[in-house]
Formats: structure tokens, C-alpha cells, sequence
């Protein structure tokens, strides 16, 4: 009975040496950090997050452990969240984790450090953001063309923006005006006051003859969508034409003739004054004649009325001599044209090859372009089989509620492909060379390729055969 009395006696001892201990052990209240903690809790929902923290941290450091330590912890952690500095949040809850690794505020930290990384992450991507500037018109005569071409380019940098491994890009827009001086002070204001890092833009080539000179100043790229005048980007090193020049139509149109379609016996045909046949009869004849082939004649025509009698114009014999005849047109009269010209041609008996340039999509007779194997450079083709295009129409289709017109497809090219050759905003200086060298870009609607140059240099070719258009190459 003694025995059972003494164990008994000596675990009362134990439990009562336990709750002694656990007294001992209890985290005290410390009233001046309590204090400390209630003052900076309001300058913390008073948005004051430096002061906050400050207090918070002096709470934590400042004393023992006290009831408030942990808490003061968290807190100073959400006020360096609020003041965005997302490293130091990671780095002081990463030793509040090791410190009190079983506090009941251990959910709470690790939820503050997957905010941090987010926004860390977040705020590193913004900080590469490139800024794209469009410089358009919206007077009323422009303002239709302008918003197909602003909506290509953007659904092409919604298309990047979704990649979130990709350097964000934004864009900012300034009204181009109509005069050269209105264009220069719109590029000016685009790059000096909104940060635009490249610009596309303005329409024309008179406006984009005097962007091109702002541009080199400022050293920033522009890229001309639709400019066709070579004095755009001639002499330039940031300044690119997506359109080609009038001459390149005419030299790529003569190395097709030569080297794609194996012809060496060529004559030429302009109408007189017309500077845009002649601008691209002209550079036909040069390239094919430095690719060595025979330009038997090059004829300008005196008036638009000279394509119905072309035969008697250039006279039967000598277009007999020829194997190929190459016949630019333009303007809204080139669908007649070309047809008076095959007419005459056909009255005649005359056979050969007609070469040309876009205006010829238009043919009126394709039976007759057939049976002169009508084959012409051209611009622009879409073709609608392709997944992507039919994807692009279905969200322009979302946007616009309409299918997209041709300088939507153009805009959505052009930055597409600027899109796709941008450096890290560090190296920015190196894009006009990545645009120079960058390989064939098949659009959905545009070819683009600068070979070296500051002109795109790339085309379809399209032929007529059996009494339809087919593409070549």
C-alpha cells in the first residue's frame, strides 16, 4: 500500500514540475511592442506601407519573442508586398519559414511568396515591354483604311501578348495628319513623349518620305506598309518599305521572265507620262538586260487609246521577234486596257507571252489572258484554304463583325512579321539589321523579304491558264 501511495505521490510531482515549465515557456506580452504593433497597423490602413513596414520590422527585431512577433512578421511582409518590392517579401519570408516553421501564419507566408513570384515575374515582363508606335491619318478621307490597317496590327500583337514567354508589346497611336510638317511632329511626339521604340506607319509616300527623315534623326524604326516611292527609304538604315518599290516590280518581273520562265527575246510597252508604268517598264528593261537577255524594243504608247491598236503601235513584225512582251498597266482604266491590248493582239494573229503587273488580277477575259499565258507579278494574294487565314478571318470576324479588306490583312503582316524578328529591348539597336537579314516571311496575305535592302523584294507571281488564275510561284 506504501508503494502505490509513493507512485501516486511522485506523479503528482511530475505533473505539477510539467505545468511549471509550461508557464515558464508561456510567449510573454510585452506592452511596449504591443503598442509599437497597434501604431504600425494604422499607419498600414492608412496606405502608409514604408512607414508600416518600418514599424512592423522594429516590432520584430527590436524584442524577445512577444505575442506579436509572428504577426508583426506577416505584416511587414504585406507592406513590402503593397510597396512592390517583390524580392525583399521572398527573402524575409523565406527566414520567417525557417525560424517558425510550424507558426499558424506559415499558410499565410507561403501565399504572400507565390504573390510575390507572380507579381516579381509580372513586373520583370513589363519592364521588357516594347512600345510599337502607329502613325496613320483619321481625317475623314483616310479614316476607313486607317482602322483595317490598326486592327491587323492589333490582333498581330494580341497574338504575340499571349505568349507570356514573350516581352509584352504595346501600342500607342498618333494621328499622321495630312501634311509632311503635321507627319514629323506626330512621329516626334510618338517617340519622344509616348517612348515608342519603332513605329509603323504613315500610308502614303509623301507622308512617308518626310516620317523617314524623322526617323533616321531619332534613329528609331519605321516601316512604310503601303509607300511605293523609292525615295522613302533610299539612303536609309531605320527606314523599310513593306510595299515594293515601282523598280523592284519591274526587276523581280524580268528575273521571273528570265530565270523562272526561260525567255531571252523581250520587248517592253509603257503608256507615255504614265510615271508608274514607265517607273516599272523602265527597271524591266535594266534587269533583264543585265541578266542577258534581248529587249527588241521598248515603246511608249502615246495615250490610252494606243492599247486597241497595240499591233499597229509597235508594229507586227517586230512583235513577232519577241517571245514575251512586257506590259504594265495602271489605274482604274487597266482592266480595259489590258483587254483592248489582247484584243489587239488576237485581231492580229500575233502570239506570245504577256507579262505584267498586279493591275492585270482584274482581267476581264481569262479564256483570252489564257491563250497568251498572262503571267503577272502580284502583291497581294490570300489564300483562303489555309488554316491560319481562316482563323484570322474568324476573329476579325469577332472584331468587326465583317471579313477583313486588304490593308487589314496588310497591317496584320507587317507587324506580324516586325513581331517575330524583335530583339530584347536592350538590343533594339540591332533591329534594322534582324529586319535586313531575316529569311522569306510568308503573310497571310504579303510576302516579306529585304534581302539586305531596305525595300521588301518579295511578290507572287500569278499565270492564267485554261481560263483561271493559278499561282506560279
Amino acid at each position: 500500500m506504501y508503494r502505490s501511495c509513493g507512485t501516486l505521490f511522485g506523479l503528482l510531482l511530475a505533473l505539477s514540475a510539467l505545468e511549471t515549465a509550461a508557464q515558464r515557456t508561456e510567449i510573454p506580452r510585452i506592452e511596449a511592442a504591443e503598442s509599437e504593433f497597434a501604431q504600425a497597423l494604422e499607419a498600414f490602413e492608412r496606405g502608409n506601407y514604408g512607414l508600416a513596414y518600418r514599424q512592423f520590422r522594429h516590432v520584430v527585431e527590436a524584442y524577445p519573442l512577444h505575442r506579436k512577433t509572428t504577426a508583426a512578421w506577416i505584416m511587414a511582409a504585406k507592406a513590402l508586398y503593397r510597396l512592390g518590392e517583390y524580392e525583399q517579401v521572398r527573402s524575409w519570408l523565406e527566414a520567417f519559414r525557417a525560424r517558425y516553421p510550424t507558426s499558424k501564419y506559415l499558410a499565410q507566408a507561403q501565399q504572400l511568396e507565390q504573390l510575390a513570384e507572380a507579381a516579381q515575374a509580372w513586373q520583370q515582363r513589363q519592364a521588357q515591354t516594347i512600345t510599337l508606335g502607329i502613325l496613320l491619318p483619321i481625317d475623314a478621307e483616310n479614316a476607313v483604311l486607317t482602322q483595317s490597317l490598326f486592327d491587323g496590327i492589333r490582333l498581330a500583337i494580341a497574338a504575340r501578348n499571349a505568349d507570356s514567354l514573350l516581352a509584352p508589346v504595346r501600342m500607342v497611336f498618333r494621328d499622321a495628319g495630312t501634311t509632311p510638317a503635321q507627319v514629323q511632329a506626330a512621329l516626334r511626339s510618338l517617340v519622344q513623349d509616348q517612348k515608342a521604340d519603332l513605329v509603323i506607319g504613315p500610308l502614303y509616300s509623301e507622308q512617308a518620305i518626310a516620317a523617314a527623315e524623322v526617323a533616321e534623326q531619332l534613329r528609331v524604326v519605321l516601316i512604310a506598309p503601303l509607300a511605293t516611292d523609292a525615295a522613302v527609304s533610299r539612303g536609309r538604315r531605320w527606314v523599310f518599305q513593306a510595299n515594293p518599290t515601282l523598280s523592284v516590280r519591274g526587276q523581280l518581273m524580268a528575273r521571273m521572265a528570265v530565270y523562272g520562265l526561260r525567255l531571252r527575246q523581250l520587248g517592253v510597252a509603257a503608256l507615255f507620262d504614265d510615271p508608274t508604268t514607265e517607273h516599272m517598264a523602265e527597271a524591266f528593261q535594266a534587269e533583264a538586260l543585265r541578266l542577258g537577255a534581248h529587249v527588241v524594243f521598248y515603246k511608249l504608247l502615246p495615250n490610252t487609246q494606243a492599247y486597241g491598236n497595240l499591233v499597229e503601235q509597235i508594229g507586227q513584225d517586230t512583235l513577232r521577234q519577241v517571245e514575251a512582251l512586257y506590259l504594265p498597266l495602271s489605274g482604274a482604266q487597266a482592266p480595259a486596257l489590258g483587254q483592248a491590248a489582247l484584243s489587239s493582239l488576237e485581231r492580229a494573229g500575233v502570239s506570245m507571252r504577256i507579262l505584267g503587273n498586279a493591275a492585270w488580277r482584274e482581267v476581264q477575259a481569262p479564256r483570252q489572258a489564257s491563250r497568251y499565258q498572262l503571267t503577272f507579278s502580284n502583291d497581294f494574294w490570300v489564300d483562303s484554304t489555309r488554316a491560319e487565314v481562316r482563323s484570322f478571318q474568324q476573329q476579325y470576324q469577332a472584331l468587326r463583325r465583317q471579313q477583313p479588306d486588304r490593308l487589314a490583312y496588310v497591317g496584320y503582316d507587317v507587324a506580324r512579321f516586325l513581331l517575330q524578328h524583335l530583339p530584347e529591348r536592350s538590343a533594339l539597336g540591332d533591329l534594322p539589321d534582324r529586319l535586313r537579314e531575316a529569311p522569306p516571311y510568308q503573310g497571310l496575305g504579303v510576302r516579306l523579304h529585304f534581302e539586305g535592302g531596305q525595300v521588301n523584294r518579295a511578290l507572287y507571281f500569278h499565270r492564267y491558264r485554261d481560263g483561271r488564275l493559278e499561282l506560279l510561284r
